[in-house]
């Protein structure tokens, strides 16, 4: 009996021995499932969180599980997509036949990488994707991983790059052609002084193919000496865009000596010294060369001429019947009407005033207030009258004018903007569109509506810069005309800061412009030539704090004669 007992005691604290070593076990395996809960927790971030897109397929190309970037890529969620066959991805059926067959032999490969494929959103939109992927086990499972990372751009860069390519060599074959048909030896150097191109003349004249020549050197084509020479003169590129020299050379050591100009330009690609382009020139063949050169620059300068006439033509046209006529038309058109009506009425009521109110002062007071109203008629029918002569089509016939009657048109286009710019003074009076034209006579033979023109443009270029000044009284801008010897002058003078004297030599010039936000810089151009049709001259200067236009133009003494 105590033996049963003392075995029951052992059996007790053997059941406690296990009990204690179950319990570490148990504790031991809490912690390792924590551990493991915590590694899956974090792949899981990991997966969730790369910038690739990952994909997990079963053995059946079913979609098991995806990443949240690959929802964000292809718009899908992660409910919408598991379960979905991965042919849902491609663009079409055929396409995705062609990737499980060729690229991935029917399932029968372990790893795939750098596979470029077009693949397709939600949204029906396809995009280039780069594909990688791998099988691998999970619970006896087999599965394969992908990850997907969008490249159109990189594909979109590559086919543009590869346009370029293939632009540039069309471009290199062009150049070659080019410089095939030029009768003149000519090559091309890089930044090494290597040929990198020359035209046929130039291997004619080495005795050499251009197979022997291009990525050459002086070195391997010439005599030591002759090298040493024309690679010194190349070494001065660097510092010269120009050269030209003569040298006397054995043309194909024949004892036929020759004298060559040679002439090279340099080139420069972003800041850079990238090389030159020379030719040789036979001085034997100058004269020749001569002759053809100054026929074509007679060519070019004829045709440039004729060009420039027909522009210059057209530009007049254009400022003076698109800023002048199309306004001027339609305004007169619309004034003059009811300005008709207005006048007629009101001097049938002056006749009622007359006939029938007797005499008083209120009746003289309203007579006197009448002749106002009529010179307020008589002044707009005066503005009508000049805004009309100044849409109609310009007239190529000089005409004997008053070119004060001008130049108070001119001042009366310009007043409704120069009132508010600058108190305009002509011979020292302050003009007024109520000025007598006959106060002055200076008559001339010319062709009314285009000096019209030169005096508009003159007028806009000082208002142009006078706005500038802040205040009003400080602007100056005066108009003088008066006859010296056999010319008459129209000289207008401002106070506008002058023209800058970096310009003022070429402010004639076409597209010479002292303003920086507006104008293209010909209306003094054109005010030149027109002057010059006229047989005038017009000249600039700067005087105290501003700018001097004057322009001469010949005393008519009697009416012109029309040709």
């Amino acid at each position: 009996m105590k033996d049963l007992h003392s075995k029951i005691k052992d059996l007790e604290q053997e059941i406690d021995v296990l009990k204690s070593q179950n319990r570490r076990i148990l504790e031991c395996a809490i912690l390792e499932k924590k551990e493991l809960e915590q590694l899956a927790k974090k792949a899981k971030l990991y997966f969730n969180n790369s910038d690739l897109a990952y994909v997990i397929l079963d053995a059946h190309q079913h979609i098991v599980d995806v990443n949240e970037t690959f929802s964000h890529l292809f718009g899908y969620s992660n409910e919408e997509i598991v379960g979905s066959h991965v042919s849902k991805l491609f663009t079409t059926s055929k396409r995705y036949e062609k990737w499980w067959k060729e690229h991935l032999n029917a399932g029968a490969y372990e790893s795939i990488s750098n596979l470029e494929y077009r693949l397709r959103k939600k949204s029906r939109h396809s995009f280039w994707a780069e594909l990688f992927g791998k099988k691998f086990e999970d619970d006896g499972a087999r599965l394969s991983i992908w990850s997907v990372r969008d490249i159109s751009l990189r594909v979109k860069s590559r086919n543009t790059i590869a346009k370029l390519n293939l632009k540039y060599q069309k471009q290199l074959r062009d150049i070659e052609a080019i410089l095939d048909i030029i009768p003149v030896p000519v090559f091309i150097k890089d930044r090494h002084f290597r040929y990198i191109g020359c035209s046929r003349a130039f291997c004619s004249f080495l005795n050499r193919s251009k197979e022997q020549i291009l990525g050459k050197t002086v070195f391997d084509l010439f005599p030591l000496e002759l090298a040493n020479i024309y690679h010194a003169k190349d070494l001065e590129m660097h510092e010269s865009s120009f050269q030209v020299y003569k040298i006397t050379i054995d043309k194909h050591h024949n004892e036929q000596e020759i004298t060559l100009e040679i002439q090279k330009k340099r080139m420069i690609r972003n800041g850079v010294f990238d090389g030159f382009v020379g030719v040789f020139i036979d001085m034997t063949e100058t004269e020749k060369q001569e002759n053809y050169l100054q026929s074509r620059i007679r060519e070019e300068l004829d045709k440039n001429l004729k060009i420039q006439a027909i522009y210059q033509e057209e530009m007049i046209r254009n400022a003076k019947f698109s800023a002048i006529g199309q306004m001027a038309a339609g305004i007169t058109h619309e004034i003059n009407t009811p300005l008709t009506y207005v006048k007629g009425n009101f001097e049938m009521l002056v006749e009622d005033i007359m006939a029938v109110l007797p005499d008083s002062p209120r009746k003289n007071l309203m007579l006197k207030d009448t002749r106002s109203i009529q010179d307020g008629i008589e002044r707009i029918e005066s503005i009508i009258q000049t805004m009309r002569e100044a849409s109609q089509k310009s007239r190529e016939q000089k005409e004997y004018v008053n070119l004060y009657e001008l130049l108070l048109s001119s001042l009366a286009l310009s007043y409704n903007r120069s009132k508010q710019i600058v108190t305009i003074t002509i011979n020292d009076k302050p003009f007024d569109l109520n000025l007598p034209k006959e106060e002055y006579s200076f008559m001339g033979c010319v062709q009314k509506q285009r000096i019209e023109q030169v005096w508009v443009i003159i007028l806009n270029n000082a208002l142009d810069e006078l706005i500038k000044i802040e205040a009003f009284e400080k602007r100056y801008l005066s108009v003088k005309i008066f006859r010296e010897d056999e010319a008459i002058v129209v000289r207008f003078k401002d106070n506008a800061g002058g023209i800058d004297e970096k310009i003022l030599p070429r402010i004639f010039e076409p597209f010479e412009s002292t303003k920086e936000s507006s104008g293209i810089g010909i209306g003094l151009n054109i005010a030149q030539q027109i002057v010059l049709q006229n047989n005038g001259t017009i000249s600039t200067y700067n005087e105290d704090e501003g700018a001097v236009f004057e322009v001469r133009l010949p005393v008519a003494k009697e009416p012109c004669h029309v040709i």
